[in-house]
């Protein structure tokens, strides 16, 4: 692999590594942080740590190190994959075997595990509290988001409205981050925080730098993205675990 390659995957292993100490060192049966979230065991932080990060790390090393097909065969969307090999091929023969866009759909998969997480929840805490409060409309909020990004993904709904799918994206985040500040805790919140600024490196790459990187620039948009879901399915299981009532009460200011 190449220099720009190693910084990439080195940067992505000090994330995890930072993440991993912040699970050992904060979160204690002493630390009130701890209890705040409903007295989780350490392994339950562990495994965020795993999802968030260490998955679509692995994910992107294998991705690039492997010797078997390009990497932006397993990265891309399998529409545009199977597109592109059969415009450089001129047949159809081969285009579409199992590989083509496994990460772009293992992506989606975790898409739509989040959305159906927090779409779960907001029903469960709506019969819960015989109302629709804040919580509610955060998780409805957060599944609706999730449930687009998926679509999009899948579909390619933004190839023809790239700047409408944008802003809907901000709005909606946006929205979903106001009333995190209120409902959820710094924890839930880096995980929102973590997921919108991954997003905002894939989009940046894709289109500002759009010719700058090489060959690794769709290495770098998608595996931004893949980080982005992780940390989005992660934002959805902890805000979810602590609104539907498994968790602390959730009500406004008390993470």
């Amino acid at each position: 692999m190449s220099a720009r390659t190693w910084i990439y995957v080195t940067l992505s292993a000090a994330a995890v590594v930072g993440f991993w100490n912040l699970v050992n060192r904060k979160y204690s049966p002493e630390n009130e942080a701890w209890v705040d979230i409903g007295q989780r065991p350490r392994w339950f932080f562990y495994g965020l740590a795993v999802l968030a990060f260490g998955l679509p790390l692995v994910v992107t090393v294998v991705t690039v190190a492997q010797p078997w097909w390009e990497p932006g065969d397993l990265l891309r969307d399998p529409l545009n994959v199977a597109q592109h090999r059969i415009t450089r091929t001129g047949s159809a023969e081969g285009c579409c075997g199992s590989e083509v866009g496994a990460v772009s759909l293992l992506g989606n998969l975790i898409t739509t595990g989040a959305a159906a997480m927090m779409g779960f929840a907001g029903i469960q805490r709506a019969l819960k509290v015989g109302k629709w409060d804040g919580g509610v409309i955060l998780l409805l909020l957060g599944a609706c988001l999730a449930t687009v990004l998926a679509l999009d993904d899948l579909f390619r709904l933004h190839e023809s409205h790239q700047r409408k799918f944008i802003v809907f994206y901000m709005t909606v985040l946006g929205a979903v981050a106001c009333l995190s500040v209120l409902w959820l805790s710094w924890f839930e919140n880096g995980f929102l925080l973590a997921t919108a600024g991954f997003f905002a490196a894939s989009i940046v790459v894709d289109t500002i730098f759009e010719h700058n990187f090489g060959e690794y620039r769709i290495v770098i948009e998608d595996a931004a993205k893949l980080f982005g879901f992780c940390c989005l399915a992660c934002f959805a299981l902890t805000a979810g675990l602590r609104l539907s009532g498994s968790g602390s009460t959730g009500d406004p200011g008390s993470g």
